[in-house]
Parts: C-alpha cells; structure tokens; sequence
C-alpha cells in the first residue's frame, strides 16, 4: 500500500514538473508575442505627448489619427491569445486586459463637441490604455518571476519622448 502510494505521488510530481516547463514555454511564447506590440506602445506615448500641446495646435486630423491608432491597438491585441487555454492563470489575466482596454475605443469616441473636447476624449483613451498596458506588465512580470525565469524581463513601457 505504502509502494502504491509513494508511486502515484511521484507519478503526480513527474506530471506537475512537465506542465511547470510547459507552462513557463506557453509564458515565454505569450510575453515574446507582447513584445510586438512595442511600435503601438512606442505611437501610443508618442500621441499622448503631442495630446499635451495647446488646442491651437491639434487638428481634428490628429484626433481622427490617433482615434484609428487606438482602434488599430485593440484589434492587435484581440489578435494576440496565449497559445494554451489551460494555463488559467495567463488566459485570464490576457482576457481581463483585453477587456478592459477595449473601453479605449468608446472612451475615444467622437462626440461631436468641440475640438477642446474631443482631444479630450481621445486623451483619456490613449491613457487608458498606458495605465492597463502598465498594469498588465506587472502582473506578466508576476507569472514570469514564479516560473522563474531568468532572463531579464523584456515588457516595459516606452519612456516619454
């Protein structure tokens, strides 16, 4: 009995160890696929500091840019799903964040007001998603330092311009 016991713990140990490694590849695959939205998070902090000049200098074509920027980073990001349902964890944490930033589109939306209030709109969507964006790095950062990985964590948000 004893011997049927200490083999099914380390039958279930062996187990727990492969899907550790599997796990930790899925991370990998997923935080390698974030990085390529890099050139977004570079346009999106680049829109937020040309959001900061005064409204005599904004067009209703730069709102209309960056309306279509932001709408081009949530399609990117929809597009981007952990390769492995099962690793609740990641599957959970992307979809929350996909969620979320999704709100940038109708937090953006055109209202039909002014120009003032309208750089307004499209600047709280753009920060928007900065916030999440940040947001969702730490906690990829959590999974990767309990997966113990131990290259140097490649997700951080661009500096301001």
């Amino acid at each position: 009995m004893l011997r049927k016991l200490a083999l099914l713990a380390l039958a279930v140990g062996l187990v727990g160890c492969g899907y550790e490694a599997e796990e930790r590849q899925i991370l990998l695959d997923y935080v390698n696929a974030m990085s390529q939205m890099d050139a977004k998070n570079r346009q999106i902090a680049i829109t937020i500091e040309q959001l900061r000049k005064p409204i005599a200098q904004i067009s209703e074509r730069d709102l209309a840019e960056a309306r279509q920027l932001i709408n081009d980073y949530v399609t990117q990001l929809q597009g981007l799903v952990p390769s492995d349902p099962n690793y609740s964890e990641l599957r959970m944490t992307h979809s929350r964040y996909v969620s979320k930033v999704t709100q940038a589109i109708e937090l953006s939306g055109d209202k039909g007001r002014e120009t003032k209030w309208e750089k307004s709109n499209v600047d709280i969507g753009v920060r928007h998603i900065e916030k999440l964006t940040k947001r969702h790095y730490n906690g990829i950062d959590i999974l990767w330092l309990r997966q113990k990985i131990s290259d140097p964590y490649p997700l951080v948000w661009p500096s301001s311009y």
